[in-house]
């Protein structure tokens, strides 16, 4: 059955050849040939394409989670309440090693003793230098000795201590305080009391009995402390400070205290001998805030995963990584981290639904309140591995050091001194440690884990356990940094779209040269039978027009 050929096949010009439109005719056949191949290749790039991008939106999903965890702090659990402000004044350093409880401070009056509460205080030291704050002052070299100093009679004691020493070369008096405010241990400033006064020279040492100084002079001048020449005098002696803490009196240089109070900064401001309370408390609402921020981090991460690998069954809007095992495999592992015990905290495992986090009927995470505030009320201890990491013993004589990125894995452990090995109590696997040290300081570690050791005072302590704890949040962000390390599934997984894309482009490629190739050959070939074609009816015109003249004559 003969079809109707198209206009766009037929040649308004070529009316003595085939009458054929060759190039619309030679690019119909090689689109057949080509268009199929190339638009399934295609299509198969712009999926590979998009399961890169995909996988790139889930990188910057795992680093802002990243960068969320890493900013929960257990600094918002606690409050610090002073019950006299304007006599001490307290901050935590440290919330980790915080309790919450109340703290009884003393600073008694014993009637004179030794032993009554005091500042500390500095070593002062002034004399008076004229008018003139450009004065010359005579070349000479100072020496400043450092210790326990009797201003009575100018004598050091030990008879040795920490020297420095300031040489005055065509110095003035304002040159030379300026020099002597270089040394460390003591602070130098002309002081004029009146108008009319002279300038007086100031040093003062810093706080606490072993900082007072002696001040001797190569010329025997006025810039010492003591002997013939000397016109300055001693208007305040240093002392320490003394005070109590829940009845054990403690003795220090400066009155900021850190190291009384575990995690807390205490600074002495006034001489008070009533009692004096530092309560630290650690109230439900500022933990409960801190779980629910938790939530929020986590359901942003999975919402991003969710997207990401959406189907939709009724429309063509899939997620990037729509279908892909890796995702599949990546939502596994959250609710695998999420219903994993956190240990190392003690005897009992912690799970993240004793802070109230529990999976929702969608599938997202919520705060349950109600088993939250049974937590708070049974066990608050708990929320302790919601932020912090936690190491410690069993043995007084011992601590033990542990990173959470290089030491052990979290969990609980016993160390045997007679075979000196580590045992996990969870798997029972035993670890070598090799031991250094004298005296009374010895380093137990083992190749394994560089990041770990443990630290004893004696050569052979007893047999002890020890505890490695991992926070939540700890948890959360090793659990991140495993996704996208460089020797984990996600580089692997995105190196394969890569090549996958690579090889993709290669194809197309070499179906663009093939149908550059079928171009060029068909177009030959139809020119060549346009030729033929042609020549055959310039020879009909010729036989026909030969003809016509025969009949003609």
């Amino acid at each position: 059955m003969s079809q109707t050929i198209s206009n766009d096949y037929v040649s308004m010009i070529n009316k003595k050849g085939s009458g054929y439109n060759i190039p619309v005719i030679v690019d119909a056949i090689v689109d057949a040939s080509i268009t199929p191949v190339k638009n399934i290749v295609t299509s198969q790039k712009e999926k590979v394409d998009a399961s890169i991008s995909g996988m790139g939106t889930l990188k910057s999903s795992v680093l802002a989670t990243q960068t969320l965890i890493n900013t929960m702090s257990s600094g918002s659990y606690y409050t610090v309440m002073n019950s006299h402000n304007n006599h001490l004044r307290s901050s935590v350093i440290d919330q980790s090693a915080l309790e919450a409880r109340t703290y009884t401070i003393t600073m008694p009056d014993l009637s004179g003793t030794d032993n009554d509460g005091q500042l500390a205080e500095p070593m002062v030291w002034s004399m008076e230098k004229g008018n003139d704050v450009n004065l010359a002052l005579t070349n000479q070299e100072i020496t400043f000795t450092f210790g326990n100093i009797d201003t009575s009679n100018n004598t050091l004691n030990p008879a040795s201590g920490r020297t420095e020493t300031v040489t005055f070369s065509g110095d003035t008096l304002t040159s030379a305080v300026a020099k002597i405010n270089e040394i460390s241990g003591v602070q130098a400033k002309l002081v004029k009391l009146t108008p009319t006064s002279e300038y007086s020279v100031v040093l003062t040492s810093d706080t606490g009995s072993q900082n007072s100084f002696k001040m001797t002079s190569s010329i025997n001048g006025h810039w010492q402390t003591g002997g013939s020449g000397s016109i300055g005098t001693f208007t305040q002696d240093s002392s320490d400070a003394r005070f109590t803490v829940d009845g054990q009196t403690y003795t220090r240089a400066s009155n900021v205290i850190t190291d009384v109070i575990p995690g807390l900064q205490i600074e002495l401001l006034q001489v008070r001998t009533g009692i004096q309370t530092v309560t630290v408390a650690k109230p439900a609402a500022n933990i409960q805030k801190t779980v629910e921020t938790l939530i929020g981090d986590l359901n942003a991460y999975k919402t991003d995963l969710d997207t990401l690998g959406f189907i939709d069954e009724v429309g063509n809007e899939d997620g990037d990584l729509a279908h892909s095992s890796y995702l599949r495999n990546s939502k596994r592992q959250l609710t695998n981290l999420m219903t994993s015990p956190i240990t190392g905290f003690g005897d009992n495992n912690i799970y993240f639904v004793d802070f109230g986090i529990k999976t929702g009927i969608d599938g997202s995470y919520v705060f349950d309140q109600a088993t939250f505030n049974r937590t708070y009320a049974n066990e608050p201890e708990k929320f302790n591995a919601l932020t912090d990491d936690k190491s410690y013993t069993t043995n007084s004589g011992s601590s033990v050091y542990s990173v959470s990125t290089a030491g052990l894995p979290a969990g609980k452990y016993s160390y045997t001194q007679s075979d000196q090995k580590i045992i996990s109590a969870a798997t029972g696997a035993q670890i070598t440690t090799n031991v250094s040290g004298s005296g009374s300081n010895y380093t137990r570690s083992t190749s394994d884990y560089p990041g770990f050791s443990l630290s004893t005072l004696t050569a052979n302590p007893s047999d002890y356990e020890f505890y490695i704890g991992h926070s939540a949040k700890t948890k959360i962000d090793n659990f991140l940094t495993n996704i996208l390390s460089s020797t984990g599934n996600y580089k692997i997984t995105v190196d394969l779209y890569a090549n996958k894309s690579t090889r993709l482009e290669d194809r197309l490629d070499k179906i663009d040269q093939r149908e550059l190739l079928l171009q060029s050959r068909y177009t030959k070939q139809f020119t060549a039978m346009e030729t033929v074609v042609t020549d055959a009816s310039s020879s009909k015109d010729f036989i026909t027009q030969m003809v016509d003249s025969w009949n003609k004559s």
